[in-house]
Order: C-alpha cells, then sequence, then structure tokens
C-alpha cells in the first residue's frame, strides 16, 4: 500500500502546484512517515487563526509575554496547538467556545460553454473544500454555514451558473479519513 502512496506522490508532483511544498523534494520514507502519521491518527477540525500574535496581544492590551503565558495554558489544556508562526483552535477548543463545524454543501451546476471560466472562478471562493464532480453538478463546495450568504453572491455572479442547492448539516454522524 505504501508503494501505491509513493507512486501518487510521485505522479502529483507533477502538479505540484496544488501544494504548498513540492513533492518530488520528498524522500520515499518522508512520504512513509506521513503515511502512517495519517493511518494512526484520527481526523479532527481545527480553526487556523489569522491573528498575530503581535496583534492578539494588542487587542488584549497585554505584552507578548504575557499572552505566551496564556497561550501555553491553552495549548497544554489540549485547546490550540501553537508554533512559530501559527496558532490553530483545535476541535475542543471549538467545543469549549460554543462554536460548531455544521458545514454547507453546495452542489453547482454550470452551463457546457462556461465550464473553463467558472473553474477557474469557483476554485477562488472560500471554501474548506472544492471538489469538480460528474454526475447530475459540476462543482460541490463544502463551506461554512457562517459563510453561505457570501459564498452564494460569489457563485451567483460568475457567468453560466445555472443552479445551485445548498444542503445543511445538521450533525456529524461519522467522520474517516477513508
Amino acid at each position: 500500500m505504501l508503494d501505491a502512496v509513493e507512486q501518487t506522490v510521485t505522479q502529483d508532483a507533477e502538479s505540484a502546484d496544488q501544494f504548498p511544498i513540492a513533492l518530488d523534494r520528498l524522500t520515499k520514507k518522508t512520504v512513509k512517515v506521513l503515511r502512517l502519521l495519517c493511518e494512526g491518527g484520527n481526523p479532527t477540525t481545527v480553526l487556523a487563526s489569522r491573528i498575530t500574535q503581535r496583534d492578539l496581544a494588542r487587542k488584549l492590551h497585554v505584552t507578548r509575554q504575557a499572552l505566551s503565558v496564556h497561550i501555553t495554558r491553552l495549548a497544554d489544556a489540549g485547546l490550540i496547538q501553537s508554533g512559530r508562526g501559527f496558532i490553530n483552535v483545535t476541535e475542543n477548543g471549538l467545543k469549549a467556545t460554543g462554536y460548531q463545524h455544521n458545514p454547507a454543501i453546495l452542489i453547482v451546476r454550470v452551463t457546457p460553454q462556461n465550464q473553463r471560466e467558472a473553474y477557474e472562478k469557483i476554485k477562488r471562493i472560500r471554501a474548506f473544500q472544492t471538489f469538480r464532480v460528474a454526475g447530475d453538478a459540476d462543482f460541490a463546495l463544502v463551506v461554512d454555514q457562517r459563510d453561505l450568504d457570501k459564498v452564494l453572491q460569489d457563485l451567483y455572479a460568475i457567468p453560466g451558473i445555472i443552479e445551485t442547492r445548498s444542503l445543511i448539516a445538521t450533525e456529524t454522524v461519522r467522520q474517516s479519513l477513508q
């Protein structure tokens, strides 16, 4: 199975523009490490914060050193993950603040003559995931319910959009990597 992953990574390296790092720079062992980490993990929801520690300290009217104490407490409690240049709110942190991740799933149909232009514009819309699909629709987007109105406005501004259907998730029944 790992050989298949290595082959996929090699094939994907040709389209490395999708990934933040060039996959052709990874060794086979590195790919194995990544795969084993994925197999041994559980999928969770993490919210990547866009605020810098400097800005966060300013908003709280504290020094960065004082903020560091609070960040350490939150990390020790498993409510955030932090490192050099990032702070992610973990699933437990989201639950502690009352945030619920119940996404909206948008199904989009586009006229055939507008497929290329729509593809380029849809992939820039803010979504958790965007899929090009086959069947009764052309695209499927998974978005935060809070962003639904904005995303729908953005979609309707794209020439050739002929239909959208919105599905609102009310509960996560099961979540898996496979």
